[in-house]
């Protein structure tokens, strides 16, 4: 069957046997305006910024089973808070002696102490986490922007020193002074840091201020990459951090299921498949994975994943709409189902799912009966059985499962002497 398509440029980008995606990221007006880089690592900080979520905390074993199951999902680096807590510590111990792929860090202040403890326990580095915005510095520490930057200097020549990988993250520099954060990055690149990472610490940055944003600190970096840590407030983490990779940030600080303080961080798997897929830049990610690593957090942490959360949430690729399921049949049919698809389940270990609900048709509820083993012939007991089926799924406000699908039916069959 011929299929009518768009015939664009750098169709191996948008349309493969895993998705047919919009072909206008790859056009040559959009692609001009941005410079990707080939690869982004992806710094996850599930284990410590996850427990920052009210009503988080892993034991010992707990964070041991993450971080692994992070590492076989293909994670870069591994971020741990030893010194909050026993667990947290031994935890540390365990994972160093286990020789992981993933570089495991330790979240630090500036404290001595805190880059001493990660010394202590042969963990490859740190994250340097320190205030980045010169209010915060005067009303918490009464320090001056002066200071702010020196101290940070210091911790992290203390850190390199002692032969330790250094991400730099001062926080919150979307809201402090532009010429601070630039004066405070080159600071950070005299001393020699491995990699600097800028806070949107609200995500409140839109797209177009977080271009402006990070290409003047890329200008500032120089040849020091900069990394984009951000936190999901407005709901725009995940534009965000697109449009910080396509201004050529290299690292990017996630958590699965996008866990971490108030709303949390950047969503591991959304931006995983959004950069893999939409902006075609390769990550270290297993994406098949995706899906059972947000299910061992999910049940480790006890945070609900939402049925509607993009990639990971149980809704995703799952249908109900009776015209929705004739189309996916017909595009079937015609041998490109990615023709009524996001992108194909199994790329993100998921399965495609059709259930029975208010909004089944009459020849999809036939269809389900059918694969139960109960065919009916006549027309208009099959169009009641499956205004019966609406009507409860309207009652229950929900989805209609297998067992009582087949009751309704024998119970209206039986009704009318069939």
């Amino acid at each position: 069957m011929e299929v009518v398509r768009l015939d664009l440029p750098n169709k191996e980008k948008w349309d493969t046997e895993k998705y047919w995606l919009t072909p206008y990221n790859w056009i040559e007006e959009v692609r001009s305006k941005i410079t990707p880089p080939e690869r982004v690592v992806l710094h996850d900080a599930t284990i410590r910024e996850g427990q920052q979520m009210p009503g988080v905390a892993f034991k010992r074993d707990e964070i041991v089973m993450i971080a692994k199951a992070l590492d076989e999902l293909g994670i870069d680096r591994i971020e741990l808070i030893p010194f909050l807590s026993k667990d947290d510590e031994e935890a540390a111990k365990e994972l160093v002696n286990m020789g992981l792929n993933a570089k495991l860090l330790s979240f630090v202040s500036w404290k001595k102490e805190d880059t001493d403890l990660a010394l202590k326990l042969d963990l490859e580095g740190i994250v340097l986490d320190f205030v980045g915005n010169p209010w915060q510095g005067k009303v918490f520490w009464n320090l001056k922007p002066e200071e702010i930057i020196e101290r940070g200097l210091n911790a992290a020549l203390y850190a390199k020193e002692h032969g330790l990988y250094v991400v730099a993250m001062p926080w919150d520099d979307f809201k402090a002074p532009l010429e601070f954060v630039e004066k405070n990055v080159k600071a950070l690149v005299e001393a020699h840091v491995d990699r600097i990472t800028i806070c949107d610490t609200y995500g409140d940055a839109l797209p177009w201020a977080m271009e402006y944003v990070m290409k003047r600190l890329k200008e500032a970096a120089g040849k020091t990459p900069l990394e984009l840590h951000i936190h999901n407030d407005f709901g725009l983490a995940t534009a965000g951090a697109l449009v910080a990779v396509a201004s050529g940030i290299e690292g990017l600080h996630v958590t699965v299921n996008g866990l971490g303080e108030r709303v949390g961080l950047l969503s591991l798997e959304e931006i995983a498949v959004a950069l893999e897929f939409l902006l075609g830049v390769k990550t270290n990610i297993k994406l098949e994975k995706l899906y059972e690593v947000s299910k061992i957090v999910e049940e480790i942490s006890k945070v609900k994943v939402a049925v509607n959360k993009p990639i990971v949430g149980e809704n995703q690729f799952k249908y109900t709409a009776g015209w929705i399921t004739w189309m996916h049949r017909k595009a079937r049919e015609a041998g490109k189902l990615t023709g009524m698809l996001p992108f194909m389940p199994e790329a993100v270990g998921r399965k495609l799912e059709y259930v029975v609900s208010k909004g089944s048709g009459t020849s999809f509820v036939a269809e389900r009966l059918a694969e139960l083993g109960i065919t009916v012939e006549d027309p208009e007991v099959m169009r009641k059985i499956a205004y019966k089926v609406k009507e409860t799924a309207n009652t229950l406000k929900s989805t209609v499962s297998d067992s009582l699908l087949i009751r309704i039916a024998r119970e209206v069959l039986e009704k009318e002497g069939k």
